[in-house]
């Protein structure tokens, strides 16, 4: 029963990734070790699978997150250990015995999977419906609330409305002390930019040294300005970087709402833009939400670079589409200052 409900959500998240028919995030809700529910774009997912289906093998690295190699279809990929990077103290009591199913990732054109207990669901969310926690905690990007019982709630009022069609019925949800509803649960997005940054920090090294080697690296002459709308303070950290030393007139925005209100506000700046870099997973105002606008309300000639942990065929053909004139993985500072001085100096790339 359990494997054939993980069928159902690999069917729906094949579905789901390729179609982003709406700017909508789908979630994909789990949990590792305790009742604390997380969540990841299943954007970044390339599939869920059953450990059980996977060649094992452990004590191959002396990273501290990593609890092996796993095998998967000719495929291997290291194994994370996502509950030891969360912070659980009892991480290492935990073997790979004690987990269901890998959640394989690609991220920046790599393979990695954790292990997690449950896939609870896949909850689908606006940009408006993600807020930023509170707290400094760098592994969340944000906080959403999630309904686990949606669709047997769905089928109880199917019916409900069809034994009182003629009736109209209205009623508020019942919240508890904390404004939650008593359906919802709070489910933490994690940050899977400082996951990887954390786990395998040599990755950044070593393209930051190839830009630092590239002999060609210079001010990049231009008035025009590069916009950037990025909420990762990695990613953000890595662009600060890779383009401080050009000169340029660089503004930075968190979300792509900070950047609309900004372009509105200072009309006569928006027309000096010379090219925008966005990510695509924000909260408020998404990656496509940021394109559609610049493409539709700003200049459509504007050149736009979307610099992206996602690999998915799906999201790389809308945002095409859209006007997208170029994908760059965010661990690749060396492409994105090659692309800024081209497009900022009026070349093609």
């Amino acid at each position: 029963m359990e494997e054939k409900r993980h069928s159902k959500l690999l069917s729906e998240l094949d579905n789901m990734t390729m179609s982003h028919k709406q700017n909508i995030m789908q979630i994909a809700a789990f949990q590792t070790v305790g009742d604390v529910i997380y969540g990841i774009n299943i954007a970044k997912i390339k599939e869920f699978a059953m450990i059980k289906d996977a060649q094992v093998t452990t004590g191959l690295s002396d990273n501290p997150y990593q609890m092996g190699i796993a095998v998967l279809r000719g495929e291997s990929f290291p194994i994370v250990n996502l509950t030891k990077w969360l912070g659980n103290a009892s991480s290492e009591q935990h073997s790979l015995d004690e987990y269901e199913i890998f959640i394989v990732s690609e991220f920046n054109q790599n393979l990695i999977a954790f292990p997690v207990k449950k896939i609870l669901m896949i909850a689908s969310k606006h940009a408006e419906e993600l807020e930023r926690p509170s707290t400094t905690n760098a592994k969340m990007t944000y906080i959403t609330r999630i309904e686990l019982n949606q669709e047997r709630r769905r089928s109880r009022k199917r019916r409900k409305k069809l034994l009182h069609s003629t009736k109209q019925v209205s009623a508020k949800p019942i919240l508890n002390d904390s404004g939650i509803g008593e359906n919802e649960k709070i489910c933490f997005v994690l940050d899977v930019e400082q996951m990887l940054e954390d786990i395998f920090p040599g990755v950044t090294q070593r393209k930051m040294h190839e830009l630092e080697e590239f002999e060609d690296i210079e001010p990049i002459h231009s008035n025009k300005i590069l916009a950037i709308c990025e909420d990762s303070h990695v990613a953000t950290s890595i662009l600060h970087k890779t383009l401080d030393k050009t000169e340029l007139e660089i503004h930075y925005f968190t979300n792509g709402m900070e950047f609309q209100r900004w372009a509105i506000k200072m009309p006569d700046a928006s027309k000096r833009i010379g090219c925008v870099i966005t990510d695509i997973e924000m909260p408020l105002m998404d990656g496509f939400q940021v394109v559609d606008f610049v493409k539709n309300e700003i200049n459509s000639s504007i050149p736009i670079i979307v610099n992206t942990s996602m690999s998915n065929i799906g999201i790389v053909k809308k945002l095409e589409d859209m006007g997208v004139n170029l994908f760059i993985p965010k661990t690749e500072p060396l492409k994105i200052y090659k692309a800024v001085k081209s497009f900022m100096e009026g070349n093609n790339v």
